[in-house]
Order: structure tokens, then sequence, then C-alpha cells
């Protein structure tokens, strides 16, 4: 994922795309990727690229902290550890990106997921990101990215909203 959005700035002449206009987004797992986009130092991988290579983020439903997940079977994919773990989950991390982010869940998600969303937002707050959380009302896991592509939600606009600034 930081291959592809470092190609796409560095293409982003020849694709007519405004590269200080890129903004991410992500559901679920993407929702974690996002927001570790937000913590890359994009200089130190490339020093060509720009610090401020995103102009914003959006996660919706997204994992912010993986430790939890060591105590699953779906860590069995994953294969994490709780130093790994820690390394991977972006509510433990400082933001380098400093650009808005919008975190939205699901009212009918899981106490853990609006907790996640929570404590992820109060700590990149206190890093000074400017964060905006939502709760889309009446969305499950799987229904709330659907408010992306509905007309007047909360979700759609407060994302339109961030690509107009």
């Amino acid at each position: 994922v930081r291959r592809a959005c470092a190609w796409l700035w560095r293409q982003a002449a020849d694709l007519a795309v405004d590269p200080g206009r890129i903004q991410v987004s992500g559901h679920s797992a993407g929702g974690h990727l996002a927001a570790m986009l937000m913590a890359t130092d994009w200089p130190r991988l490339d020093p060509m690229l720009p610090r401020q290579l995103l102009n914003s983020a959006v996660a919706v439903s997204g994992l912010f902290e993986l430790e939890p997940l060591c105590r699953t079977s779906i860590n069995r994919a994953l294969g994490l550890d709780a130093a790994s773990a820690r390394r991977n989950s972006p509510a433990l991390l400082a933001p380098v990106v400093r650009a808005p982010l919008l975190l939205a869940v699901g009212e009918l998600e899981s106490a853990e997921f609006h907790r996640q969303t929570s404590h992820f937002a109060a700590a990149w707050r206190r890093q000074g990101i400017a964060v905006n959380t939502l709760t889309l009302p009446g969305c499950h896991h799987f229904a709330a990215v659907e408010q992306l592509a509905a007309p007047g939600s909360s979700l759609l606009t407060a994302t339109l909203n961030l690509l107009g600034r």
C-alpha cells in the first residue's frame, strides 16, 4: 500500500492527479492500513517523497490496536506476537502525516470497534491531529462502508468535505 501511494504521488502529473490532494480510505483491515499510512515517515522510505504525502484519510470500522487479535483464531493466519502487534498498531504510534483523519464506526458494531475508534481518536488528537469521528446509525460492520456510496450520508458528506479542503 505504501508503494502504491508513493507510485501515485510520483506519477501524479502523468495521471492528471493533484499530488497535494491524495486521500486514502479503507474499511476494517483497510482502515488499519489507512491509519498506518498516516504514521509513515515517507522521506525515510524515499528522500524524494514529501512528509505530507497524504491530504487526508478515512478509516471505517478500523482496527487500530492489534494486540487483542493475538488471542483470537484470526492470529493463526496473521502470526502476530505482542511486539509485532504493538509495532503495527496505529493507536500506539505517532502520526507523521499532519492531515485530517475521519474515523467512522457502525452503531451496531461490537464494543471493541467502538473502544478502538474512540481510543485511537483521543490518542491522535492529543498529538495534534484533527480527528473527526462518526457513528453510523443502524449500521453493522459490513454495512458501515456502504455509507460511502449512500447519497447524503454523513460518511459520504464528511469524506467529500475532506477532499474539498
